[in-house]
């Protein structure tokens, strides 16, 4: 078997470095990647058995955040090589999804070590997805199941209301809701009244800023 594997790394030339040295030692290397947004996207249509992702990536989300969405949405064991060895950076990685850490520079020896291994003990675990885990912009994600949202893993704290307005909104993600579908679920049997859901939505944006929750006048509310 082939295992295949994902690299996500900024620098192409060492991209390129790591693939060579892989492919001739049987592993194949289907894709470079150097940003959240590119890999998940890769991610959506392709199978990876494993990532190499450095922590300093294109775009906004950096290596460990991707790496934490990644592992909650597709169980993918992840190997950070990076440059930074600092004490904050080091304790994130301790915190973080990753199963495996390489300095730069590195041996490749350690590399093909730690692959070997990673891979051995994953071929015996179950792969598990999270099916009713909800990402968003800007770091968060929306759990269905216990009607929950979290900021880089870490619950905000919501009214109840707030709860049943971001349960319907994240679960028809990307899909404006109209202003009556929004009342009859979250305020249930009561007289229809649009600043009852304006003024909650604007609490809810007012509590959590950088949630990207969108308004259309004709169209009603959407959170992307």
């Amino acid at each position: 078997m082939r295992y295949k594997i994902l690299i996500v790394e900024d620098d192409r030339i060492i991209a390129k470095d790591i693939e060579k040295t892989l492919s001739k030692k049987g592993f194949n290397v289907i894709q470079i990647t150097s940003s959240h947004i590119e890999t998940i996207n890769f991610l959506e249509n392709n199978k990876v058995d494993l990532i190499l992702m450095d922590i300093n990536i294109k775009g906004a989300i950096d290596g460990i955040q991707s790496c934490d969405e990644i592992n909650q949405k597709y169980n993918i064991p992840i190997i950070f090589i990076t440059a930074y060895n600092d004490i904050e950076t080091i304790s994130l990685i301790k915190d973080s999804y990753a199963v495996g850490y390489l300095q730069k520079p590195f041996k490749y020896a350690d590399l093909l070590l730690n692959i070997f291994l990673i891979l051995k003990h994953n071929s015996h675990q179950p792969k598990i997805i999270q099916k009713h885990i909800i990402f968003l912009q800007n770091g968060f994600h929306y759990c269905l199941e216990k009607r929950l949202l979290y900021k880089n893993n870490v619950e905000v704290n919501l009214s109840q209301i707030e709860k049943d307005i971001l349960f319907i909104l994240c679960k028809n993600k990307n899909n404006f809701i109209s202003y009556e579908q929004l009342f009859e679920n979250v305020w249930k049997n009561q007289k229809f009244c649009i600043n009852k859901i304006r003024g909650s939505i604007f609490r809810l944006k007012h509590k959590v800023v950088d949630l990207n929750i969108i308004n259309n006048k004709e169209y009603g509310y959407k959170i992307e």
